[in-house]
């Protein structure tokens, strides 16, 4: 219940764009191991490969903020696998955009449900009694996303498991960047 209520008025305070961002230049790296080390219990025995490139460039981002959208995506990815399957975390650049992936090899999302998974509330069809959730981690992690004029979406293949992805801007453009 009080899980309940924690975000539902986070969720509240990201709807009325009563948070305030403290939008400043971080690796993305810090926010990944931030939500590792705190997801641990929640991870369970899934193992965790993060996989980046050697020299990333700063995002802009509220690194807090960021951290418990990576929380909520490692703790889906763990509720919605096998006991013991990998969780992949992955960034890249695209398009000057910082874009970060947690994959799991769950059972996969079908289409239908893939277009209402950020609302909130929702809880997948053949999920919503054997697993245990509020249903609004996702909306919450779309709305912040969303305040860092970000955007988040997901690939999913039924039996083989879901990517999601989000991008942020960079702190600065990439040195190699052309104005």
């Amino acid at each position: 219940m009080n899980r309940l209520i924690g975000e539902a008025v986070e969720m509240a305070q990201l709807d009325a764009k009563e948070v305030k961002l403290d939008l400043q230049a971080h690796q993305i790296r810090d926010a990944i191991d931030a939500a590792v080390a705190e997801s641990k219990h929640a991870l369970g025995h899934h193992p965790i490969e993060v996989r980046l490139p050697e020299r990333l460039p700063s995002v802009l981002m509220d690194a807090i903020w960021i951290k418990k959208v990576l929380q909520h995506l490692l703790e889906n990815a763990a509720k919605y696998s096998a006991p013991g399957s990998p969780i992949f975390i992955s960034s890249e650049l695209k398009n000057e955009r910082m874009i970060t992936s947690v994959a799991d090899r769950g059972a996969g999302i079908d289409d239908l449900e893939r277009s209402m998974i950020f609302d909130k509330f929702y809880r997948g069809q053949s999920q919503r009694y054997r697993i245990q959730g509020t249903g609004m981690g996702l909306a919450i992690v779309k709305a912040i996303v969303e305040a860092h004029s970000g955007r988040i979406e997901v690939t999913s293949q039924l039996g083989h498991g879901s990517v999601f992805s989000f991008g942020l801007p960079l702190a600065q453009p990439p040195a190699d960047a052309h104005p």
